[in-house]
């Protein structure tokens, strides 16, 4: 149970936080070392006991991260055995080894053992993960002799908390110039690229090591900012895209990260404030774009239309507000009734009409050159098949152009081909081919109700459509009502669905993304303390419904559901309607 370390932000595994030792610390942030009392390695001590008793000694100040002895032994090697923890006044910190097997003692801040050596992509990723799995959620992590300018962006996102300089100081003594593109030898550069104080010391041309150092904590500390500011934004992550390109290893550790899929997706929200660039070829495996792929095969059911018509996707988003959606809109007319259009896009592959105002799809942007590569085909092309296995359509029409055409049609899709565009050709071509293909085709439910369906199914799991639009529904704007005209959910522009009361009821027998709280009416937002259980499926963002034997609510999660059991600090769910049972 942490007394001292509090979330208060996510994007992804990093994090933003407070420590609270003699001044409230915000992380990410560099620690230093008059902010410690380490005990020491036992192999200081004649023997453990005396180890301990010292430690014991130290443990009564507080204010300070109190880190209590430990087996430091190098990174390859197992620490041959546990040191009892000593319980201390203030915020206290326990030193876990990559290879330790036992789930380490309830603590503030944990630190990585032998960090300094984790430079192999494999054993930092792996050792960051493993660790960041063992402890608490509410506990921060401590990474020490290990951040530079070029990496501390990738260890946020990794899940590190807390670093520190040792690294670029000791680098900075031997005559390594460390900015964010990298490290140099200083007596190679002709002229310092930095207008840094260090750097423009009278006479200074990194001849004083000294001064080095000074340069490259400096720039560390540039860096944390910036760091921090990305994931205030929701942006970390195609910052981390970016910065891997300084090293090859960088790189390895992000595409090794993000084969750790469920370590990511359990820490990552269902949406951000911020516009999602895929910029680079792991954007392919982001988990938004995964999750998003994945939720439209297996939650998302189309409507039972006769026809399917495939079209490109547009810069802007939504798609709908685009030049070139608009004038397919106009052309297609009342044929719009007795057809279902499905976007194909680079990186999310399929994108329903309905779901286009989704996190990410609603706001996402890509490099385009009209150029596919093997990688992006496969991925768009898997899953149309998928798609087409589980939603039957008598016809298609593929309104498509270019290399996008040529890779659907050399697939065998049997399909009517209008050649893409928006020239009055290509648009006389369009509507030619849907109105003889919805000649006979039945007409589809309002496109508002579709969409309530289709966002229900997606954000709650297939059958709540079904539940939350049981009987006599209408839509009145943006609002799902019953027939009695009790407001059930309404459509959000962020293309969630906001629950009223009545609607969460609906939901309820199913089980799912649901927050279960002790007995008490919540005042305000719920804490994690006061959560007993919780949809392990709940991530931050997540519309939830809120249980208690006093209480019934809705709101918007802030931690995942796991976290909120798990967690003893921060706020679990933000309470939008709650009334007293």
């Amino acid at each position: 149970m942490t007394r001292f370390f509090e979330v208060t932000d996510r994007d992804g595994p990093a994090r933003i936080g407070r420590l609270r030792l003699d001044e409230t610390i915000e992380t990410p942030a560099i620690i230093f070392r008059d902010l410690i009392d380490y005990a020491g390695p036992i192999w200081d001590f004649p023997s453990i006991d005396e180890a301990l008793e010292a430690g014991a000694e130290i443990s009564e100040k507080t204010g300070k991260i109190f880190i209590g002895p430990y087996a430091a032994v190098p990174l390859h090697t197992e620490p041959p055995f546990a040191i009892p923890m000593i319980p201390a006044q203030g915020p206290s910190g326990v030193v876990v080894h990559p290879l330790t097997r036992e789930r380490p003692p309830a603590s503030d801040v944990y630190v990585v053992g032998a960090a300094g050596s984790l430079r192999n992509p494999r054993e930092l990723v792996g050792a960051i993960t493993k660790i960041r799995k063992m402890t608490p959620p509410d506990s921060a992590l401590y990474a020490p002799a290990l951040a530079t300018p070029a990496n501390l962006a990738l260890l946020i996102y990794l899940g590190v908390d807390l670093v520190d300089g040792t690294r670029v100081v000791v680098d900075g003594l031997l005559g390594r110039y460390h900015l964010r593109d990298g490290v140099w030898p200083v007596e190679e550069l002709k002229e310092l690229p930095c207008r840094c104080p260090c750097c423009r010391a009278p006479d200074q041309s990194g001849s004083d090591p000294k001064l080095v150092a000074e340069h490259n904590l400096l720039k560390l500390e540039e860096e944390l900012l910036l760091v921090r500011e990305m994931v205030r934004a929701g942006t970390i992550r195609e910052y981390v895209e970016r910065q891997v390109r300084v090293a090859p290893e960088e790189t390895t550790a992000l595409r090794l990260l993000d084969q750790e899929h469920e370590y990511l997706e359990r820490r990552t929200p269902v949406h951000r404030r911020s516009v999602m660039y895929a910029n680079s070829a792991e954007s392919l495996h982001r988990v938004e774009v995964t999750r998003f792929a994945q939720r439209v095969l297996e939650r998302y059911t189309a409507p039972e239309s006769d026809v399917l018509l495939l079209l490109p996707c547009s810069a802007r988003k939504p798609y709908s507000t685009s030049r070139s959606h608009r004038l397919f809109a106009m052309t297609l007319g009342q044929t719009r009734r007795r057809l279902h259009e499905l976007i194909l896009t680079s990186p999310l592959a399929l994108v329903p009409r309905e779901l286009e105002e989704v996190y990410p799809a609603a706001s996402y942007d890509v490099p385009v050159t009209g150029r596919w590569d093997r990688e992006e085909r496969d991925w768009i092309l898997t899953n149309l098949d998928s798609y087409l296995e589980r939603n039957c359509h008598k016809r298609i029409v593929a309104h498509l152009d270019g290399e996008l055409r040529e890779m659907v049609e050399d697939h065998g899709i049997d399909a009517v081909y209008t050649g893409g565009g928006t020239d009055d050709g290509a648009l006389t071509r369009l509507r030619e081919a849907v109105v003889e293909a919805t000649r006979d085709a039945r007409s589809l439910e309002g496109y508002q109700i579709q969409k309530f369906r289709a966002l229900a199914d997606y954000h709650f799991g297939i059958g709540a459509a079904t539940a939350l639009l049981a009987g006599d529904v209408r839509v009145k704007g943006r609002e799902l009502q019953s027939a009695e005209r009790k407001a059930l959910a309404a459509l959000t522009p962020k293309g969630t669905i906001a629950l009223s009361l009545e609607g969460a009821r609906r939901l309820v027998p199913r089980g799912r993304y649901i927050v279960e709280i002790g007995d008490f009416l919540p005042r305000g937002d719920v804490l994690a303390p006061g959560v007993i259980e919780a949809d392990d499926q709940i991530r931050p963002g997540d519309e939830v419904i809120v249980k208690g034997e006093a209480a019934f609510g809705v709101g918007k999660a802030r931690m995942s559901g796991w976290e909120m059991v798990e967690s003893t600090r921060g706020i679990a769910v933000e309470l939008r309607h709650v009334e007293k049972i």
